[in-house]
């Protein structure tokens, strides 16, 4: 699973000269936006890979390439761009009838297909992919994990340093890709849109509504719930969430899923416990605090939220819904459908939106304490997740939660007990001069850890004189070694946050410093330890 971002062309219907004047705008929004790459430099006297600002190369031919961007301080898989048009076409077959990228995707050849992992600098490669489409609209294809808002956001600041505006690209606008195409009919429209156009679920659902008439829309829903043996599937539940969402009625739906021809046919009762769990008829302030969790449009999405939908759909899957009737008239609806189902149909229902409502209750308590935080005001400071809080804490406009405070007072009790129990390591450290120090730090981190800092994090630590310090670092890399716990994303999140940001180390040497709070931590462990004997 991953956030990414793709961008394919047809080579061969390019010419050197246009491809060369495309690539030169490239080299502008490169030099835009604070994109990094990874490049050596000599610091602590030794060659140490780190993150700079990208800029263009010229060996073996002029190209670009990038992996993040310095001021997020993030960084994913690397985009590369040549301004060769041959090292694409080299790598492409040559067919007479190349015409329309997406008519001929078999000639075409892949120029980006990497993960940004949702990193901030996802929006800006979106744009020069997006810039290379709007120049060769019909031999260059932007798809992967966008959408319409992220592109019109990647526009909106491309057009600010190119000299000619860019477009959007076909596959999030589907007026666009009908005007291109032309469908004969109803139907090849609604095939058009959905063999092209990158959206949710949901989103497709209201591009066909407002493109297509109503009894091809019509036809459209009821064959795809066919595909659903019952209407309480997931798959199922969120196609009826989304259709409530669009169409606001009951009556035609109840008719199509349970009675016409050519439709599922759906068991009365099993509709009504799907309509349950589409939440329509639950009040909306029974769920409202789940807002926090929807999909937010023109942001790139990273992949923990991703996971986490995917459970959301499981445990949720009424979550989406933005249509209440109440319970009734659906139950008034449905009785109009089913006369002999009056009573049944209201205490189900009432049943069912009881489980629910004490479900989501529960859930509640359960996540309380985190949307208090996430409620906070801005001029309180933000809390952000662990690997934001630990890169961007500032002790101003972002703080860390108790939780997260905690964690780093777990750390340096870790680290005080390791040295307690290996004093010849903490000899050992103690008799480093403190430019050693540095120097083992630097390889350490590169050659055994396999992480890449920014020139500013090496260029900050070589100001420090501080050897509790350096003590820390060193101390929390040769823990992390000897247990392995380097491979533990968690971890890896918190190591990046200390030597990106002095703050984070500072505090951790202060509490490791600090005999209350290693005595704190100390207690917290015995007393865990009792409990679990008894």
């Amino acid at each position: 699973m991953g956030t990414y971002i793709r961008l394919s062309m047809l080579p061969h219907k390019i010419s050197q000269k246009d491809w060369k004047s495309v690539y030169k705008e490239t080299v502008i929004l490169i030099q835009a936006y604070d994109f990094a790459e990874i490049k050596e430099k000599n610091l602590f006297d030794t060659q140490i890979p780190v993150y700079v600002k990208s800029k263009e190369h010229e060996e073996p031919s002029r190209y670009w390439e990038t992996c993040g961007d310095l001021g997020g301080k993030k960084f994913a898989e690397t985009f590369i761009l040549y301004s060769d048009i041959k090292m694409y076409r080299d790598a492409a077959p040559s067919t007479n009838n190349e015409t329309d990228i997406l008519m001929n995707s078999e000639s075409s050849v892949i120029v980006f297909d990497a993960k940004t992992q949702g990193y901030p600098y996802h929006l800006y490669i979106v744009a020069i992919a997006m810039l290379i489409e709007s120049r060769f609209p019909k031999f260059a294809s932007v798809s992967g994990d966008i959408d319409y808002l992220q592109c019109v956001k990647a526009k909106e600041w491309a057009d600010t340093h190119l000299s000619t505006p860019i477009r959007l690209p076909l596959r999030v606008d589907p007026q666009q890709l009908l005007n291109r195409y032309f469908p004969k009919s109803e139907r090849e429209k609604i095939e058009l849109i959905e063999r092209w156009t990158i959206a949710d679920q949901e989103k497709i659902m209201e591009i066909v509504y407002k493109n297509s008439d109503k009894g091809t829309f019509h036809n459209w829903i009821k064959e795809k719930l066919v595909k659903y043996s019952s209407p309480t599937q997931i798959g199922a539940v969120k196609l009826l969430v989304y259709y409530l969402n669009l169409v606001k009625e009951l009556n035609g739906l109840f008719f199509m899923a349970c009675k016409e021809e050519g439709g599922p046919k759906y068991n009365p009762e099993e509709m009504l416990r799907a309509i349950a769990l589409t939440w329509v008829s639950i009040p909306p302030e029974k769920y409202d605090f789940l807002k926090a969790f929807r999909k937010i449009e023109g942001h790139p999405a990273i992949v923990e939220r991703k996971f986490g939908m995917m459970v959301m759909d499981f445990k949720f899957s009424g979550r989406e819904i933005r249509t209440f009737i109440p319970l009734t008239k659906v139950v008034e609806k449905f009785t109009s459908c089913f006369p002999d189902w009056e009573k049944k149909a209201r205490l189900l229902l009432q049943q069912e939106n009881s489980r629910i409502e004490e479900e989501l209750l529960e859930f509640y308590k359960s996540i309380a304490p985190m949307l208090t935080l996430n409620n906070k005001k801005e001029s309180e400071g933000s809390y952000l997740d662990n690997e934001d809080a630990f890169l961007y804490f500032d002790n101003h406009s972002v703080l860390l939660s108790e939780k997260q405070d905690f964690l780093l007072k777990t750390v340096a009790f870790s680290i005080e007990k390791f040295l307690r129990k290996n004093p010849e390591i903490k000899d050992r450290l103690y008799s480093y001069e403190i430019e050693s120090m540095k120097l083992i730090l630097g390889k350490m981190l590169t050659e055994k850890f396999q992480m890449y800092l920014t020139e500013d994090a090496w260029l900050r630590l070589e100001g420090v004189l501080e050897e509790e310090f350096f003590i820390t670092l060193l101390a929390k890399l040769i823990l992390d070694d000897f247990y392995n716990f380097k491979r533990k994303a968690d971890n890896y999140k918190l190591l990046r946050g200390m030597f990106e940001n002095k703050l984070i180390t500072e505090k951790i040497t202060k509490y490791r410093n600090d005999p209350e709070v290693i005595t704190y931590i100390q207690e917290m462990i015995d007393k865990e330890k009792n409990t679990n004997r008894d």
